[in-house]
């Protein structure tokens, strides 16, 4: 039984703790924290996830969005809220860790304040979207923009590689759908995000700027950042290893839990773990 203790940084963005000390890793969470209101029990259920796949013993916070981000939402405000997160809450250089979304902007702080990421891990992610993942954030903006709730979580019901796990989320859609929706966030919020992402201005050469020791961890197949762009990351990163994980999708991190948990404890062992 771990304990997650749940709270705010800025007054704003939520975040979920599990274990102590200044050397936890931080972790910024995937697109469902802004999708979704940023309720503790939503936060604890993903804390609860990550628990399964990161190495044994791993302090770390989650940490969300903020749910009434201002008009001018952007990567680079989104990257100084981190940034000063980790200055007045983590030893530095820190360990940061992006999940899907949240591993663009987890590149953008690494290649914005170099000084304070030692270790980043972008996991079932990348620096931007591939060409397919930019359409699929269109189409989920337009959505978004006329409120069709059904057809924005439809989207989702197809991200598995398993068959029978994309059936049970439309079994559940069907017959979970007002409570599903209810938890939503507001469509402005997730309009924002999802257009702050496209308008993503990290180049190969400010990912050269990215000293952190790095690891990419996805699935070959992932409709959001498949078509190369894992790959162009770690040639634009120096040093950076990649493990993609053949014919594996966006949910590589919930359908191989137990090799990722196995390559982010191998690679935490020996590069991202090591001394800097």
């Amino acid at each position: 039984m771990h304990n997650i203790e749940t709270g705010l940084f800025l007054g704003r963005l939520p975040f979920a703790k599990v274990g102590r000390g200044l050397e936890s890793l931080l972790i910024i969470n995937g697109g469902q924290g802004f999708m979704m209101k940023p309720e503790p029990s939503r936060l604890e259920k993903d804390a609860g996830r990550l628990i399964r796949i990161l190495p044994s013993g791993t302090s770390f916070v989650l940490i969300g969005y903020d749910p009434a981000p201002k008009a001018d939402l952007s990567l680079e405000g989104m990257s100084r809220d981190i940034a000063e997160i980790i200055g007045a809450n983590f030893k530095k250089p820190a360990g940061l860790m992006g999940i899907s979304y949240g591993g663009v902007v987890a590149t953008q702080v690494a290649a914005r304040y170099p000084d304070l990421v030692g270790k980043l891990i972008l996991l079932a992610s990348a620096h931007g979207f591939s060409a397919d993942g930019k359409k699929l954030l269109t189409k989920q903006i337009q959505l978004a923009k006329a409120e069709q709730f059904h057809a924005l979580l439809e989207e989702f019901t197809t991200v598995f590689r398993r068959p029978w796990l994309n059936l049970l989320l439309r079994f559940r859609l069907r017959f979970e759908e007002r409570r599903l929706i209810a938890r939503m966030g507001a469509p402005s919020t997730i309009v924002r995000y999802l257009e702050a992402m496209l308008d993503n201005d990290v180049t190969k050469e400010g990912l050269r700027d990215i000293s952190a020791r790095t690891l990419i961890l996805g699935g070959e197949r992932d409709q959001f950042f498949g078509g190369g762009m894992m790959e162009a990351t770690a040639r634009a990163i120096r040093g950076a290893k990649l493990t993609v994980l053949r014919e594996e999708t966006h949910m590589a991190p919930v359908e191989r839990a137990s090799d990722v948990s196995n390559t982010s404890k191998n690679s935490f062992d020996a590069e991202i773990g090591a001394a800097p």
